[in-house]
């Protein structure tokens, strides 16, 4: 007789993406302290076109926890970060609870926590990419380490008239999306002052 049900026996039993990544640039932990559990997930992204490499996670929680972080880092491995064009962190536990079934309210938390890993492994990467940036000029995008040099030249070289066309030139604004309105800020700025 099997423990869990069977969707997260099966991951529990062989999940394949537990352990870690060599050259990881990405990492972001999280712990339920109702459980005394943590889970740990860890990427590689690519710099040329932020695409996620590889993902793996570590746990030392329970079979829903381990399901819930395969299944992740499963789904997330090849996925560019402008795929994940500011999901919604409750979107991820619905599609999580779809591929595993309905999460008993007493293990809710072990999906929660691995959400919040991959929240604060992203976190992680756009800190790292703003740190590169010390000493230079402002980093407006901090998703694809976009400057306001760099977009300044993409609007007045391009004409833009939205975000939207910038994100289409050098991916600002593509990824969580919180330096949109700032983007569209500086499209009108330029136009008022050079049209």
């Amino acid at each position: 007789m099997k423990f869990y049900p069977p969707k997260i026996s099966e991951r529990f039993d062989r999940p394949a993406n537990a352990g870690m990544i060599e050259n990881s640039n990405a990492a972001g932990t999280s712990a339920s302290f109702s459980c005394g559990s943590f889970v740990r997930i860890v990427m590689r992204i690519a710099a040329s076109d932020k695409r996620i490499e590889a993902v793996k996670f570590q746990t030392n929680g329970c079979g829903y926890m381990v399901a819930a972080a395969d299944l992740l880092t499963e789904n997330l491995t090849g996925t560019k970060l402008t795929d994940l064009h500011g999901i919604d962190l409750k979107e991820i536990g619905g599609w999580l609870e779809s591929g595993l079934e309905e999460f008993p309210l007493y293990k809710t938390q072990c999906r929660d926590s691995v959400i919040e890993a991959l929240k604060n492994a992203l976190a992680d990467y756009r800190k790292s990419a703003i740190e590169e940036f010390q000493d230079e000029k402002a980093l407006i995008c901090t998703c694809f380490g976009v400057s306001e040099v760099r977009i300044i030249k993409v609007i007045a070289e391009n004409d833009v008239a939205d975000a939207g066309e910038v994100a289409d030139i050098c991916n600002a604004g593509r990824g969580c999306g919180s330096c949109q309105m700032m983007i569209q800020e500086m499209i009108d700025s330029y136009i008022r002052e050079n049209r």
